[in-house]
């Protein structure tokens, strides 16, 4: 069990965070023991076919029998909109004494790898196996952190944390975590914030391994019994009639974040034709606009690329 001790002032600091990183370190659990992860196995008998690029020779380190892995391979994210390309750059720059260090202890032997080594093979790994199903994986988490924010502000931080999983439980400044460890241990957070994340790979909860480490809560999201239903994917045609032809096609046009001018010579039509169209989709929550220096650039969101299959 690991119990973390949290003043007034920690529970206003809780935070919630996703992390590609994470979710790629630890589906190396899903595939090294794949009866402890039923809710992910059509995702593991899809990559099956896939397994042979990754550098396994690296990736075998990281993740030892007991599930355990260096906490330099995931980094305590503090967003939601964390991108594995930042990460991955995190994870390149740990120093060689934490990094001999933490994999020496998860796998009780010294190791003969480097930082670049360790970061090919993720950034490699996450490319042939991770990013396909990403959108998918990235959704559920997301609707996830939603719905948890709506429990955080009706019902309160003690309300929520009780939600959680089964074995986190919390009552009067303690929250207990268990089922994460043989060895039992208790930390106070002493103001440095905790970070709630869901995670697909993590049954019971994800905890870090060193003790003292930033205060850091993995927890199994809503959802995953549905996360790998077969549904067959929208037509163009089925947009068309939910949301009309023009604003379908302006959809369609998104796979990369355009300017409006961009998808009006696209389309060719009117900038303020495309301007019309994109507002609409703005206030569906289908797109969302992002700044660039001058330009504003639009690019769809989750909801909208569960709508249009890609």
């Amino acid at each position: 069990m690991l119990t973390y001790e949290l003043t007034s002032k920690d529970l206003e600091e809780v935070r919630f965070a996703l992390s590609p990183a994470a979710e790629t370190v630890l589906s190396l659990r899903a595939l090294r023991d794949p009866g402890r992860f039923p809710l992910q196995l059509p995702w593991v008998r899809a990559v099956q076919s896939l397994l042979e690029g990754p550098d396994w020779e690296v990736l075998g380190q990281l993740v030892n029998a007991t599930m355990g892995s260096p906490d330099f391979l995931t980094p305590r994210p503090m967003s939601p909109l964390t991108q594995f390309a930042d990460e991955l750059e995190i994870i390149g720059r740990v120093d060689q004494e934490t990094f001999e260090r933490q994999l020496e202890a998860v796998n009780g032997e010294s190791t003969t790898l480097t930082p670049g080594r360790v970061v090919e093979a993720l950034g490699d790994y996450w490319q042939t196996v991770m990013a396909p199903y990403w959108n998918r994986m990235r959704t559920i988490l997301t609707a996830d952190i939603t719905y948890r924010g709506h429990i955080l502000t009706q019902q309160g931080t003690g309300a929520m944390l009780n939600e959680l999983g089964p074995a986190i439980s919390y009552s009067q400044g303690v929250l207990k975590v268990e089922k994460v460890s043989e060895i039992s241990r208790s930390e106070r957070i002493n103001g440095r914030g905790l970070v709630l994340q869901p995670t697909l790979f993590g049954p019971h909860a994800v905890i870090p391994y060193d003790p003292g480490a930033d205060p850091f809560l993995g927890y199994p999201p809503r959802g995953q019994a549905n996360l790998w239903t077969v549904v067959a994917p929208p037509t163009p045609q089925d947009l068309a009639q939910l949301i009309g032809t023009a604003r379908a096609r302006v959809l369609r046009l998104l796979t990369h974040p355009r300017t409006t001018t961009d998808i009006a010579a696209e389309l060719q039509v009117t900038p303020s034709a495309v301007s019309q169209h994109l507002q609409l989709l703005r206030r569906t929550g289908l797109v969302e606009p992002q700044r660039a220096g001058k330009q504003v650039l639009y690019r769809t969101t989750e909801l909208a690329q569960l709508l249009t299959g890609n």
